[in-house]
């Protein structure tokens, strides 16, 4: 569990680096008028940077539920023989606790029930279903970026994604951007 909560410190860092890319390009954006739509037919207009920012927010909202199910891993079961502490030395667990966050600087806790602890894997499913939101509305910009850049004669054509790789054998020289399907 401890190495899950490391795993989490390194993918919100690079989490953040998504969001924060999403409010360059808001801002980058800022002055370019594009239409909004509703259910893909015409609304109000809005800017571009709009847009991009509102990919940010929804991301960032994600953030809190991911560190508040990554606070899980940090409730550790070291009691010792499966919990029993049966054959253990006398304050095992609080010691193993103290030397635990001393080692990693981390707020490291003792579970409440020691043998309900140990084989709980709940903190593992909720920290899958943090990600898993995250996935959907990943999947939803994606789609979005990929409906803003389709065309260029026949799709809204809004915006240009770098092309990356080609794409047809019957159109020589049809190059596609495929970083959003790719996600």
């Amino acid at each position: 569990h401890i190495g899950m909560y490391y795993t989490h410190l390194k993918l919100v860092k690079h989490f953040k680096e998504v969001i924060d890319a999403f409010r360059r390009k808001g801002e980058e954006f800022a002055h370019v008028i594009k239409m909004g739509r509703t259910q893909l037919e015409d609304a109000v207009p809005m800017t571009l940077g709009q847009t991009f920012n509102g990919f940010a927010s929804i991301l960032q909202d994600e953030l809190k539920n991911l560190d508040f199910a990554a606070q899980d891993f940090l409730t550790v079961n070291m009691g010792a023989t499966a919990g029993t502490g049966i054959t253990a030395e006398p304050e095992y667990a609080s010691k193993c606790i103290a030397a635990l966050r001393k080692i990693t600087g981390l707020d490291i806790r003792l579970a409440d029930d020691l043998i309900g602890a140990t084989s709980d894997t709940s903190c593992l499913v909720g920290y899958s279903s943090a990600m898993r939101r995250i996935a959907v509305k990943m999947n939803k910009i994606c789609n979005d970026l990929r409906l803003l850049a389709s065309g260029p004669r026949c799709g809204l054509g809004e915006i240009n994604l770098p092309a990356m790789q080609p794409g047809s054998s019957i159109m020589p020289g049809k190059v596609n951007p495929v970083i959003p399907e790719v996600m």
